[in-house]
């Protein structure tokens, strides 16, 4: 009887398409190690090239189909990129002095190299942004908000990015 529901199982994942770590199809095989170099920027959010980098790492490692290597020159594979911009504005407000809610909106480029420098997959415009609202400031904070908010846009930019490079082979 196990053995029978296990099986079921099986069929059941492998006919909806789901796969354990496997490689994008046109992934080469001689790719096996990543390195994620930490993102250009000159903003005045400095640590946003950090949260990026960092988030694009731990998504590559979640997916298990490349090691992620210690620096470019161990990898066969090297994932950069900028922060050209970062804006942030109110978009909800109680009063004309008092802002409830802040967007803050990131624009990227992002490409990723070979070992030998050739640019295998590239977005020279990827745009995202974050809402977050506006909290108290008695932390001494400026916005406290918006340190989490940059935080998850740079999760969710590691998402998107990992999904087109692997749409892409």
């Amino acid at each position: 009887m196990w053995r029978t529901s296990f099986l079921i199982l099986v069929l059941f994942l492998n006919a909806c398409g789901y796969r354990l770590r496997e490689k994008p199809p046109g992934f080469r095989p001689e790719w096996q190690t990543l390195y994620v170099e930490i993102f250009k920027n000159r903003t005045a959010e400095t640590e946003l090239g950090v949260y990026l980098s960092e988030a694009l790492r731990r998504r590559f490692a979640r997916s298990g189909f490349v090691k992620l290597a210690a620096s470019p020159t161990k990898a066969d594979l090297v994932i950069g990129g900028e922060v050209k911009s970062l804006s942030v504005g109110g978009i909800s407000y109680n009063t004309y002095t008092e802002t409830l809610e802040r967007r803050v909106s990131v624009t990227l480029a992002v490409d990723m190299r070979t070992r030998d420098g050739q640019i295998i997959w590239q977005n020279r415009n990827l745009s995202r942004y974050e809402n977050y609202p506006v909290e108290g400031t008695s932390s001494g904070v400026l916005d406290p908000g918006k340190e989490e908010a940059l935080r998850k846009l740079s999760e969710d930019l590691a998402d998107i990015i990992y999904h087109q490079i692997t749409a892409s082979f």
